[in-house]
């Protein structure tokens, strides 16, 4: 029989989960990696329909130098398994004062995008131009150590102190604020938002997988293997167990696996309030997790078209008024839908020509929207509408080469992830959100207070954008876990 008896178990194959489990594995434990899914990558899945291929929704990582998604393949001795690429060209579009989408400028290959080269395009001139840049320079420049002194005020806060032109203001935080972080800018910590962002302008973005980021993923995932481990795709994992205080392994659909350590890839809220269960932790410890914040949902249309009609591989749609903060997000939600808002798109033939027939193209939009997995079909066709209107502003000719399209919402994204554990919440696009209190030193331990259980992923443990933030926690938790194996055995 097979043996149910493991080091360690990692319970989903997102990015923070299947990065971690093969870590380890090459570390030496025996590890044993679970998914509910059929393949690996969470929110960053790979499907595939009529000849297409592409990811369960807009995702784009960054920085592109040094990427951690590139470190851990080479580490895992996988790098023929997943090539990583980086098109260096965006389609990012700008309404200007005549009211006319622009693309922005094209940096060259392997450099960062010039200062006034942006400025010209957001038409910021003058004194103004002055001031841009002393911001664009201090953000930019900051040094760690200062940057640890803002856990506590909000983006807007910091960028408020100063006199930014609202064309800058707009691009800061609409493509790439609001897309790399998922909350409202007067929500996000400024540490969160100035950190990733000097990673962004100083060593670019824009960072893809041919064939779909799951399928980096799935490199990971084969690792655990490669070095001795087990994977299982399909498996529901119903329940971790608890003994005396200790996690001594977890029930699936598919049978029981035992181990002293259990390393959750499933959120911390549904690890907490249902695969382990309340009465196992401290009350005090429980209303801290469900005070947690999640980040926003993204939902978007996957147009299938006739022809290729956008030659970049992604891109933004931006106004000076699409960007989000608190009070424009209530009203949203309460039905006062605003005129504009940030649409973000991806066409992954652009950068992987095996990801479409040829001649023909799919482009995917997302933008924000609840992350309830549970709102009406007549709210979330409100919100599609809304994305749609701003999809065909910016690129009028694409309506009329559409085949067909399809809708996804924060349903899909629950159902395909995270469970649905507390009202409001399970479809959120990245996982905790970036906010003030969560970030930092204010950040969720990846050690929960029941010996042997650790969260892994963009809930605990890292920083920085999607994948990337949930690879840097894969990163730092499997060596967390690695000297919480050895101290362990050397006593036992």
């Amino acid at each position: 029989m097979p043996s149910t008896e493991y080091d360690a178990i990692v319970i989903g194959a997102g990015f923070g989960g299947s990065s971690c489990a093969g870590l380890l594995a090459k570390k030496g434990l025996k590890v044993l990696l679970l998914e509910k899914n059929a393949r690996a990558g969470g929110k960053a899945m790979s499907l595939s329909k009529k000849s297409f291929t592409y990811t369960a929704w807009v995702v784009i990582s960054a920085p592109t130098q040094g990427t951690l998604l590139e470190v851990v393949l080479k580490e895992l001795g996988m790098d023929g398994k997943a090539e990583i690429v980086a098109p260096g060209v965006q389609g990012t579009r700008f309404k200007n004062s005549r009211g006319k989408f622009v693309v922005g400028p094209q940096p060259p290959p392997g450099q960062v995008m010039n200062p006034d080269d942006m400025f010209d395009w957001l038409e910021v001139g003058g004194k103004d131009r002055e001031e841009a840049l002393k911001v664009f320079m201090e953000m930019t420049m900051m040094p760690p150590q200062e940057i640890d002194n803002l856990h506590d005020i909000s983006f807007a806060d910091w960028l408020n102190r100063c006199n930014v032109h609202k064309s800058l203001y707009a691009f800061l935080i609409g493509p790439v604020s609001d897309g790399c972080f998922m909350v409202p800018v007067d929500a996000l910590a400024a540490s969160e938002a100035i950190k990733t962002l000097q990673d962004v302008f100083l060593r670019s973005g824009g960072v893809f997988c041919k064939g779909g980021f799951g399928k980096l993923a799935d490199a990971y995932a084969q690792a655990v293997e490669k070095y001795g481990g087990k994977v299982i795709m399909r498996a529901r994992v119903e329940k971790i167990m608890v003994e005396d205080g200790k996690v001594s392994g977890v029930v699936t659909d598919k049978g029981v696996y035992h181990a002293p350590v259990v390393i959750s890839n499933a959120g911390i809220q549904p690890t907490v309030l249902k695969l382990v269960g309340e009465e196992h932790f401290d009350r005090s410890y429980i209303n801290y997790v469900k005070e947690l914040v999640p980040s926003w949902g993204m939902m978007g249309t996957r147009y299938f078209l006739s022809k290729k009609v956008v030659k970049e591989p992604y891109g933004v749609i931006f106004t000076q008024d699409s960007t989000w903060n608190l009070q424009k997000w209530l009203e949203a939600k309460n039905g006062k839908m605003p005129d504009e808002v940030t649409v973000w798109y991806e066409i992954p033939a652009n950068y992987d020509p095996k990801a479409a027939p040829a001649g023909k193209q799919m482009l995917m939009t997302g933008f924000w929207c609840p992350a309830d997995p549970m709102i009406s079909d007549k709210e979330k066709k409100r919100w599609w509408d809304k994305g749609e209107e701003m999809l065909f502003r910016a690129i009028p000719e694409l309506k009329k080469h559409i085949e067909f399209k399809e809708n996804y919402s924060a349903r899909e994204v629950s159902l395909l992830t995270r469970e649905h554990v507390l009202p409001g919440q399970g479809g959120e696009c990245i996982g905790l959100g970036q906010v003030i209190g969560q970030c930092g030193k204010y950040k969720p331990s990846p050690k929960a207070p029941i010996q042997g259980l650790f969260f892994v992923g963009c809930d605990a443990g890292g920083y920085g954008v999607g994948i990337h933030q949930a690879v840097d926690s894969g990163i730092n938790v499997a060596n967390m876990v690695h000297k919480h194996h050895l101290m362990y055995k050397s006593m036992s």
